[in-house]
Protein backbone atom coordinates (compact mmCIF):
# COMPACT_ATOMS: atom_id res chain seq x y z
CA UNK A 1 0.00 0.00 0.00
CA UNK A 2 2.66 2.65 1.27
CA UNK A 3 4.61 1.77 -2.19
CA UNK A 4 1.28 2.45 -4.29
CA UNK A 5 0.76 6.00 -2.67
CA UNK A 6 4.32 7.10 -3.10
CA UNK A 7 4.03 6.48 -6.44
CA UNK A 8 1.03 8.07 -6.84
CA UNK A 9 2.55 11.26 -5.01
CA UNK A 10 5.43 10.63 -7.77
CA UNK A 11 3.08 10.85 -10.65
CA UNK A 12 1.37 13.44 -9.31
CA UNK A 13 4.45 15.50 -8.50
CA UNK A 14 5.93 15.15 -12.48
CA UNK A 15 2.02 15.46 -13.78
CA UNK A 16 2.09 19.18 -12.07
CA UNK A 17 5.59 20.13 -13.23
CA UNK A 18 5.00 19.22 -16.92
CA UNK A 19 1.53 21.15 -16.91
CA UNK A 20 3.60 24.40 -15.42
CA UNK A 21 5.90 23.92 -18.33
CA UNK A 22 3.17 23.68 -20.40
CA UNK A 23 2.07 26.94 -18.87
CA UNK A 24 5.39 28.75 -18.94
CA UNK A 25 5.47 27.71 -22.47
CA UNK A 26 1.76 29.53 -23.45
CA UNK A 27 2.69 32.91 -21.59
CA UNK A 28 2.75 35.02 -24.39
CA UNK A 29 5.30 37.30 -24.39
CA UNK A 30 4.55 41.33 -25.24
CA UNK A 31 4.61 42.66 -28.75
CA UNK A 32 7.61 44.94 -29.34
CA UNK A 33 7.28 48.80 -29.08
CA UNK A 34 7.11 50.66 -32.36
CA UNK A 35 10.29 52.55 -30.75
CA UNK A 36 12.04 49.09 -30.35
CA UNK A 37 10.63 47.50 -34.10
CA UNK A 38 12.23 51.15 -35.19
CA UNK A 39 15.67 50.30 -32.81
CA UNK A 40 15.81 46.68 -34.42
CA UNK A 41 15.68 47.88 -37.93
CA UNK A 42 18.57 50.51 -37.50
CA UNK A 43 20.81 48.29 -35.36
CA UNK A 44 19.81 45.56 -38.44
CA UNK A 45 20.65 48.14 -40.99
CA UNK A 46 23.98 49.65 -39.64
CA UNK A 47 25.18 45.93 -38.74
CA UNK A 48 24.53 45.35 -42.38
CA UNK A 49 26.88 48.02 -43.52
CA UNK A 50 29.96 48.17 -41.05
CA UNK A 51 32.73 49.62 -41.59
CA UNK A 52 36.11 47.21 -42.82
CA UNK A 53 38.49 48.22 -40.22
CA UNK A 54 41.85 47.02 -39.09
CA UNK A 55 41.75 47.47 -35.09
CA UNK A 56 45.90 47.14 -34.09
CA UNK A 57 45.59 47.88 -30.75
CA UNK A 58 43.03 47.82 -27.76
CA UNK A 59 43.46 48.47 -24.03
CA UNK A 60 41.26 48.84 -21.14
CA UNK A 61 42.32 52.35 -18.96
CA UNK A 62 40.13 53.91 -16.27
CA UNK A 63 37.84 56.19 -17.67
CA UNK A 64 39.22 59.45 -15.82
CA UNK A 65 42.81 58.45 -17.08
CA UNK A 66 41.86 57.56 -21.13
CA UNK A 67 43.10 60.92 -22.62
CA UNK A 68 46.94 59.69 -21.66
CA UNK A 69 46.41 57.21 -23.68
CA UNK A 70 46.18 58.70 -27.01
CA UNK A 71 49.56 59.15 -28.19
CA UNK A 72 49.36 61.48 -30.97
CA UNK A 73 52.39 63.89 -32.74
CA UNK A 74 52.70 67.33 -31.87
CA UNK A 75 50.99 67.92 -35.74
CA UNK A 76 48.08 66.28 -35.20
CA UNK A 77 47.08 68.81 -32.93
CA UNK A 78 46.45 68.62 -28.82
CA UNK A 79 43.03 66.77 -26.85
CA UNK A 80 42.65 67.87 -23.18
CA UNK A 81 39.84 68.76 -21.00
CA UNK A 82 38.31 72.16 -21.05
CA UNK A 83 39.48 72.39 -16.97
CA UNK A 84 43.04 72.08 -17.85
CA UNK A 85 42.67 74.56 -21.15
CA UNK A 86 40.70 76.94 -19.29
CA UNK A 87 42.72 76.47 -15.12
CA UNK A 88 39.24 76.54 -14.13
CA UNK A 89 36.62 73.95 -12.08
CA UNK A 90 34.25 74.42 -14.49
CA UNK A 91 32.83 72.35 -17.02
CA UNK A 92 34.12 68.68 -15.56
CA UNK A 93 32.69 66.92 -18.52
CA UNK A 94 33.42 68.84 -21.57
CA UNK A 95 36.96 68.90 -23.83
CA UNK A 96 38.89 70.44 -26.21
CA UNK A 97 40.89 70.14 -28.99
CA UNK A 98 43.47 72.88 -29.91
CA UNK A 99 44.87 72.80 -33.27
CA UNK A 100 48.79 72.35 -33.94
CA UNK A 101 49.54 75.96 -34.12
CA UNK A 102 47.77 76.72 -30.54
CA UNK A 103 46.01 79.80 -32.05
CA UNK A 104 42.39 77.78 -32.52
CA UNK A 105 40.53 75.18 -30.22
CA UNK A 106 37.26 73.67 -30.41
CA UNK A 107 35.18 72.90 -27.08
CA UNK A 108 32.08 71.40 -25.36
CA UNK A 109 30.59 73.71 -23.10
CA UNK A 110 27.28 73.08 -20.81
CA UNK A 111 24.72 75.55 -20.45
CA UNK A 112 22.52 75.82 -17.29
CA UNK A 113 19.67 73.46 -18.75
CA UNK A 114 22.16 70.73 -19.21
CA UNK A 115 22.18 70.82 -22.25
CA UNK A 116 25.85 70.68 -24.18
CA UNK A 117 26.84 72.37 -27.54
CA UNK A 118 30.37 72.56 -29.33
CA UNK A 119 31.67 76.08 -29.72
CA UNK A 120 35.34 77.60 -31.26
CA UNK A 121 37.57 79.97 -29.58
CA UNK A 122 40.69 81.92 -31.18
CA UNK A 123 44.13 82.53 -29.17
CA UNK A 124 44.57 86.09 -29.00
CA UNK A 125 47.05 88.65 -27.20
CA UNK A 126 48.30 85.52 -25.20
CA UNK A 127 44.04 85.15 -24.28
CA UNK A 128 41.35 82.91 -25.74
CA UNK A 129 37.97 84.97 -27.40
CA UNK A 130 34.96 84.87 -26.49
CA UNK A 131 33.10 81.09 -27.23
CA UNK A 132 31.38 81.56 -30.87
CA UNK A 133 28.56 78.14 -30.96
CA UNK A 134 29.18 76.36 -34.35
CA UNK A 135 26.88 76.76 -36.72
CA UNK A 136 25.71 73.85 -38.11
CA UNK A 137 26.10 71.63 -35.49
CA UNK A 138 22.94 70.80 -33.52
CA UNK A 139 21.44 74.04 -34.80
CA UNK A 140 17.29 72.62 -33.79
CA UNK A 141 18.72 70.43 -31.02
CA UNK A 142 18.69 67.04 -32.48
CA UNK A 143 20.87 66.09 -29.99
CA UNK A 144 21.23 66.58 -26.24
CA UNK A 145 24.74 66.57 -25.10
CA UNK A 146 27.34 67.42 -28.18
CA UNK A 147 31.08 66.87 -27.00
CA UNK A 148 34.30 65.11 -27.85
CA UNK A 149 35.53 67.43 -30.59
CA UNK A 150 38.23 66.81 -33.23
CA UNK A 151 39.36 68.56 -36.03
CA UNK A 152 41.38 67.43 -39.01
CA UNK A 153 44.44 68.97 -40.45
CA UNK A 154 42.54 70.58 -43.52
CA UNK A 155 40.07 72.68 -40.79
CA UNK A 156 36.94 71.59 -42.39
CA UNK A 157 36.32 67.75 -41.62
CA UNK A 158 35.24 67.41 -37.77
CA UNK A 159 34.61 64.84 -35.58
CA UNK A 160 32.93 65.21 -32.44
CA UNK A 161 30.24 62.44 -30.54
CA UNK A 162 26.96 63.30 -29.48
CA UNK A 163 23.83 61.84 -27.30
CA UNK A 164 20.61 62.05 -29.51
CA UNK A 165 17.53 60.33 -30.49
CA UNK A 166 19.12 59.45 -33.97
CA UNK A 167 21.93 57.18 -31.93
CA UNK A 168 22.51 53.91 -31.29
CA UNK A 169 22.61 54.80 -27.79
CA UNK A 170 24.84 56.62 -25.28
CA UNK A 171 27.00 58.82 -27.48
CA UNK A 172 27.51 57.72 -30.60
CA UNK A 173 30.20 59.35 -33.13
CA UNK A 174 29.72 61.98 -35.74
CA UNK A 175 31.24 63.96 -38.75
CA UNK A 176 30.39 66.87 -40.39
CA UNK A 177 31.99 69.52 -42.91
CA UNK A 178 32.45 73.13 -42.86
CA UNK A 179 31.10 74.99 -45.67
CA UNK A 180 33.29 77.75 -46.62
CA UNK A 181 30.15 79.26 -48.69
CA UNK A 182 27.42 79.24 -46.20
CA UNK A 183 30.22 79.41 -43.33
CA UNK A 184 28.30 76.86 -41.45
CA UNK A 185 28.64 72.97 -40.88
CA UNK A 186 26.99 70.52 -42.91
CA UNK A 187 24.24 68.24 -41.08
CA UNK A 188 26.06 65.64 -39.20
CA UNK A 189 26.63 61.85 -40.27
CA UNK A 190 26.48 59.12 -37.68
CA UNK A 191 30.19 57.24 -38.77
CA UNK A 192 28.03 53.95 -38.40
CA UNK A 193 29.64 50.66 -37.21
CA UNK A 194 32.38 48.92 -36.03
CA UNK A 195 33.14 53.06 -34.10
CA UNK A 196 29.32 52.80 -32.55
CA UNK A 197 27.58 50.95 -30.35
CA UNK A 198 24.76 51.04 -28.15
CA UNK A 199 27.29 52.14 -25.41
CA UNK A 200 29.34 55.21 -25.20
CA UNK A 201 31.15 55.70 -28.18
CA UNK A 202 33.83 58.59 -28.33
CA UNK A 203 36.84 61.14 -28.61
CA UNK A 204 37.77 59.83 -32.27
CA UNK A 205 40.67 61.33 -33.42
CA UNK A 206 43.01 60.52 -36.41
CA UNK A 207 46.90 61.23 -36.61
CA UNK A 208 47.17 61.60 -40.21
CA UNK A 209 51.39 62.10 -39.26
CA UNK A 210 50.86 58.36 -38.27
CA UNK A 211 48.12 57.12 -40.01
CA UNK A 212 46.65 55.71 -37.24
CA UNK A 213 42.83 56.16 -35.52
CA UNK A 214 41.85 56.06 -32.22
CA UNK A 215 38.45 56.06 -30.09
CA UNK A 216 37.49 55.10 -26.89
CA UNK A 217 34.12 53.06 -25.91
CA UNK A 218 32.72 51.80 -22.38
CA UNK A 219 30.86 48.78 -24.80
CA UNK A 220 31.31 45.85 -22.44
CA UNK A 221 33.42 47.36 -19.92
CA UNK A 222 32.82 47.97 -16.37
CA UNK A 223 32.03 51.41 -14.64
CA UNK A 224 34.40 53.72 -14.69
CA UNK A 225 36.40 52.15 -17.27
CA UNK A 226 36.84 52.36 -20.56
CA UNK A 227 38.58 50.65 -23.89
CA UNK A 228 40.57 52.67 -26.15
CA UNK A 229 40.97 51.15 -29.46
CA UNK A 230 44.03 51.94 -32.05
CA UNK A 231 42.78 51.19 -36.13
CA UNK A 232 44.34 52.26 -39.37
CA UNK A 233 42.00 54.60 -41.13
CA UNK A 234 40.77 54.04 -44.72
CA UNK A 235 38.70 55.15 -46.88
CA UNK A 236 35.30 53.36 -46.10
CA UNK A 237 34.51 49.82 -47.16
CA UNK A 238 31.85 47.49 -45.80
CA UNK A 239 32.38 44.16 -45.55
CA UNK A 240 31.06 41.58 -48.37
CA UNK A 241 27.86 40.03 -47.19
CA UNK A 242 28.10 37.14 -49.18
CA UNK A 243 31.82 36.48 -48.65
CA UNK A 244 30.87 36.68 -44.26
CA UNK A 245 27.79 34.84 -42.68
CA UNK A 246 25.86 37.06 -40.49
CA UNK A 247 27.06 36.16 -37.36
CA UNK A 248 30.87 36.75 -38.44
CA UNK A 249 29.52 40.56 -39.53
CA UNK A 250 28.04 41.06 -36.23
CA UNK A 251 31.17 40.43 -34.55
CA UNK A 252 32.91 42.81 -36.74
CA UNK A 253 30.44 45.57 -35.48
CA UNK A 254 30.96 44.75 -31.93
CA UNK A 255 34.63 44.17 -32.15
CA UNK A 256 34.40 41.00 -31.25
CA UNK A 257 37.98 40.30 -31.59
CA UNK A 258 40.20 42.78 -33.09
CA UNK A 259 42.21 39.85 -34.60
CA UNK A 260 39.99 38.95 -36.56
CA UNK A 261 40.59 42.33 -38.96
CA UNK A 262 44.09 41.47 -39.15
CA UNK A 263 43.91 39.98 -43.07
CA UNK A 264 46.51 41.75 -44.35
CA UNK A 265 49.72 41.26 -42.29
CA UNK A 266 52.18 43.40 -43.61
CA UNK A 267 49.60 46.46 -43.35
CA UNK A 268 49.40 45.37 -39.84
CA UNK A 269 52.86 45.19 -39.26
CA UNK A 270 53.48 48.83 -41.03
CA UNK A 271 50.69 50.28 -38.30
CA UNK A 272 52.50 48.62 -35.54
CA UNK A 273 55.40 50.45 -36.07
CA UNK A 274 54.76 53.37 -36.98
CA UNK A 275 52.67 53.01 -33.61
CA UNK A 276 55.65 52.59 -31.78
CA UNK A 277 57.29 55.23 -33.68
CA UNK A 278 54.56 57.27 -32.60
CA UNK A 279 54.98 56.15 -28.72
CA UNK A 280 58.85 56.52 -28.95
CA UNK A 281 58.14 60.51 -29.76
CA UNK A 282 55.74 60.70 -27.25
CA UNK A 283 58.09 59.27 -24.88
CA UNK A 284 60.72 61.74 -25.75
CA UNK A 285 58.41 64.54 -25.41
CA UNK A 286 58.11 63.20 -21.71
CA UNK A 287 61.93 63.39 -21.49
CA UNK A 288 61.65 67.09 -23.38
CA UNK A 289 61.82 66.15 -26.90
CA UNK A 290 59.43 66.95 -29.27
CA UNK A 291 61.12 66.49 -31.86
CA UNK A 292 64.51 65.95 -33.29
CA UNK A 293 66.19 68.84 -35.78
CA UNK A 294 69.71 69.78 -36.58
CA UNK A 295 71.02 73.06 -37.22
CA UNK A 296 74.91 71.87 -37.22
CA UNK A 297 77.85 69.17 -36.41
CA UNK A 298 77.53 70.94 -32.62
CA UNK A 299 73.69 71.90 -31.99
CA UNK A 300 70.73 69.82 -32.12
CA UNK A 301 66.73 71.51 -30.87
CA UNK A 302 64.41 69.10 -29.52
CA UNK A 303 61.57 71.65 -28.52
CA UNK A 304 59.86 74.73 -30.10
CA UNK A 305 61.43 76.67 -27.52
CA UNK A 306 65.06 76.04 -27.98
CA UNK A 307 64.84 77.88 -31.37
CA UNK A 308 66.17 81.52 -31.05
CA UNK A 309 65.29 83.27 -34.45
CA UNK A 310 61.66 85.02 -33.59
CA UNK A 311 60.15 83.42 -36.92
CA UNK A 312 61.62 80.27 -36.78
CA UNK A 313 58.99 78.69 -34.76
CA UNK A 314 56.12 79.80 -37.32
CA UNK A 315 59.01 78.20 -39.82
CA UNK A 316 59.15 75.08 -38.15
CA UNK A 317 54.65 75.01 -37.68
CA UNK A 318 55.33 75.45 -41.99
CA UNK A 319 57.96 72.50 -41.67
CA UNK A 320 55.39 70.56 -39.84
CA UNK A 321 52.29 71.10 -42.29
CA UNK A 322 54.56 70.26 -45.28
CA UNK A 323 55.65 66.85 -43.63
CA UNK A 324 52.42 66.26 -42.71
CA UNK A 325 50.93 66.90 -46.13
CA UNK A 326 53.80 64.68 -47.90
CA UNK A 327 53.23 61.56 -46.11
CA UNK A 328 49.41 62.22 -46.94
CA UNK A 329 50.55 62.51 -50.42
CA UNK A 330 52.69 59.40 -50.03
CA UNK A 331 49.71 57.57 -48.69
CA UNK A 332 47.33 58.85 -51.79
CA UNK A 333 50.47 57.33 -54.23
CA UNK A 334 50.48 53.99 -52.57
CA UNK A 335 46.70 53.15 -52.88
CA UNK A 336 47.11 54.43 -56.33
CA UNK A 337 49.57 52.35 -57.37
CA UNK A 338 48.33 49.15 -55.51
CA UNK A 339 44.84 49.99 -57.35
CA UNK A 340 46.94 49.84 -60.71
CA UNK A 341 47.35 46.22 -60.53
CA UNK A 342 43.77 45.33 -60.51
CA UNK A 343 42.22 48.43 -62.57
CA UNK A 344 39.69 47.76 -65.51
CA UNK A 345 42.06 48.33 -68.67
CA UNK A 346 39.56 51.45 -69.27
CA UNK A 347 41.30 53.41 -66.50
CA UNK A 348 44.94 52.64 -66.64
CA UNK A 349 45.53 55.95 -69.26
CA UNK A 350 43.72 57.99 -66.78
CA UNK A 351 44.99 56.52 -63.60
CA UNK A 352 49.10 56.30 -65.16
CA UNK A 353 47.93 59.91 -65.69
CA UNK A 354 46.95 60.81 -62.49
CA UNK A 355 50.28 58.32 -60.66
CA UNK A 356 52.71 60.90 -63.00
CA UNK A 357 51.16 64.01 -61.64
CA UNK A 358 51.23 62.99 -58.15
CA UNK A 359 54.34 61.66 -58.02
CA UNK A 360 55.33 65.08 -59.72
CA UNK A 361 53.50 66.57 -57.02
CA UNK A 362 55.47 64.44 -54.63
CA UNK A 363 58.67 65.58 -55.96
CA UNK A 364 58.13 69.25 -55.50
CA UNK A 365 56.53 68.92 -51.86
CA UNK A 366 60.03 66.70 -51.32
CA UNK A 367 62.24 69.71 -52.47
CA UNK A 368 59.67 72.39 -50.34
CA UNK A 369 60.58 70.83 -47.10
CA UNK A 370 64.31 70.20 -48.01
CA UNK A 371 64.38 74.31 -49.03
CA UNK A 372 62.09 75.11 -45.87
CA UNK A 373 64.67 72.78 -43.13
CA UNK A 374 67.86 74.96 -45.17
CA UNK A 375 66.05 77.94 -44.36
CA UNK A 376 65.47 77.13 -40.81
CA UNK A 377 69.13 75.90 -40.26
CA UNK A 378 70.12 79.36 -42.30
CA UNK A 379 68.11 81.51 -40.27
CA UNK A 380 69.24 80.27 -36.93
CA UNK A 381 73.19 79.85 -37.52
CA UNK A 382 72.75 83.98 -38.76
CA UNK A 383 71.26 84.78 -35.85
CA UNK A 384 73.56 82.76 -33.56
CA UNK A 385 76.52 84.18 -35.15
CA UNK A 386 75.26 87.87 -34.97
CA UNK A 387 74.42 87.11 -31.49
CA UNK A 388 77.45 85.40 -29.76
Amino acid sequence: MRIRVMLFITLLMLTSSADAQRKKRNIRQPAPTAEQLIHKEKMDRMTANTAQVMFIDSFVVNKADFLNRYVLNSEAGKIDTYQNLYNTQRQPNAFVYVNELGNRCFLSQENNEGIMNLYSSERAGGKWTRQTKLRGINDHQEFRRVNYPYMLGDGETLYFAAEGDDGLGGYDIYTSTYDKETQQFLQPVNIGMPFNSEANDYMFVIDEYSNLGWFASDRNQPADTVCVYVFVPESRKTYDLESYSPEQIANFARITSIADTWTDKQKLNQALARLLMTRDRSRQAVEGRDFVFVINDDITYYQLSNFNEPDNIKRYHELSALRASYAKLTKVLSKARDYWTTAPKNELNELRAEILETEQSQLELAQRIHNKEKEIRNKEILFLTKNK
